[in-house]
């Protein structure tokens, strides 16, 4: 999951709507739970503690991320069910953690929570959050809520995602100029999915440099190389 550039502060507003473009220019036309590129159009300004929960929060800056529709449908009717209490301090959150150490990918298109988190604590942190945006549901599991409108499999986009990332690397190996870096990025950019191009791209450092930089991941979760350092707060993954 990729860790965000979080919006604190900012105007007024009379709509949390309108908090949109400040958070696309931040974060990037992509959905901060399931990492996909989404068209403004069908981003939803989507609220970190729900606003009927905490309605003095409904127009506070830093209560907003960006999210498609299926992941803050799905993570609304979860955070119903007696999920509220406590969510930011017991769930790794985008832009509180450095996520993208949190969970492993493969290439089936399947996300599990990785095996390197400093505790138990974190991870059972990181399964809370797979579990709150439905990051691991398959057909059979989207089935069970099709009175919500999410038959979104994720787990089949992903798998397509890493197969286009590794034609994109077999082409990179081939012909590791500046050219075909600009092609791969916009493919990854049209693509979505920050985490495969970054999994599948592991062994190229300036191309993951600059994959940080195009999906406008948050530059203090990596370092000079593109390698992922410690969270930026509360040392939580």
């Amino acid at each position: 999951m990729r860790p965000v550039n979080h919006v604190d502060t900012g105007v007024a507003l009379t709509s949390h709507k309108d908090a949109k473009p400040n958070l696309i220019h931040s974060m990037g036309e992509f959905c901060a739970y399931c990492e996909r590129a989404t068209e403004a159009i069908n981003l939803d300004v989507e609220h970190i503690k729900p606003q009927k929960a905490h309605s003095r929060l409904a127009l506070t800056w830093g209560n907003f991320l960006l999210a498609c529709t299926s992941c803050n449908t799905y993570k609304r009717h979860y955070q119903a069910a007696n999920r509220q209490a406590g969510i930011l301090r017991n769930q790794a959150w985008p832009h509180l953690d450095n996520t993208f150490s949190a969970y492993c990918y493969d290439q089936n298109g399947l996300i599990t929570v990785s095996a390197g988190l400093t505790s138990l604590q974190h991870e059972q942190m990181a399964q809370r959050t797979l579990e709150m945006a439905g990051l691991d549901r398959t057909p059979s599991v989207a089935a069970n809520y099709k009175e919500l409108g999410l038959v979104y499999d994720i787990v089949s986009r992903r798998k397509k995602a890493w197969e286009k990332a590794q034609i994109a690397l077999a082409a990179y190996q081939q012909n590791p100029t500046d050219i075909q870096c600009q092609s791969i990025l916009g493919q990854a950019e049209e693509t979505g999915f920050f985490s495969i191009w970054m999994s599948v791209f592991s062994a190229h450092a300036s191309v993951k440099c600059e994959l940080v930089r195009i999906f406008k991941a948050s530059p203090n979760c990596f370092d000079h190389v593109g390698n992922p350092l410690n969270p930026r707060k509360a040392q939580r993954i």
